[in-house]
């Protein structure tokens, strides 16, 4: 008995998605003039990020936009690898937490250091960056 062919093929399949920023779009604005912002609550003063609409320690939702500072440092990390099939053709690379004054921990790529120079406690700084499709996102350079 032979197996299915539809249940054997392979082929790429490309996902989009359209997710709603309206919530959020003063950060993504904020970040593509190289800018990084991110919540505060009004009513308990809990810095929330990614931002929130919604305070997660009091769960009430009156955020205003704060400016984050951009120096930070290593706090933990990892070195990709065996990157997901959507990073394929990336080359190995370092997921960094790090921390910014002020103590709120973010979660981003680690350029423009050798994977093996990485080191926990090393100075860091948040900056900006455009994907080729015009995408803002961020990552962490060494100072």
């Amino acid at each position: 008995m032979s197996a299915d062919p539809a249940l054997a093929s392979r082929r790429s399949l490309t996902l989009k998605f359209n997710i709603p920023i309206s919530k959020t779009s003063e950060f993504w604005s904020a970040l593509k003039q190289g800018r990084f912002v991110t919540t505060r609550c009004t009513s308990c003063g809990t810095v929330s990020f990614p931002p929130q609409s919604d305070c997660p320690k009091c769960m009430k939702g009156e955020a205003t936009w704060t400016e984050l500072g951009r120096d930070a440092t290593v706090v933990t990390f990892t070195q990709v690898r065996m990157p997901p099939a959507s990073f394929a053709e990336c080359d190995p690379y370092v997921i960094a937490i790090c921390e910014l004054e002020g103590g709120l921990k973010l979660l981003a790529w680690l350029e423009g250091v050798d994977p093996e120079g990485v080191r926990l406690g090393m100075k860091v700084r948040l900056e900006g960056r455009t994907s080729p499709e015009g995408n803002p996102y961020y990552v962490f350079v060494p100072t």
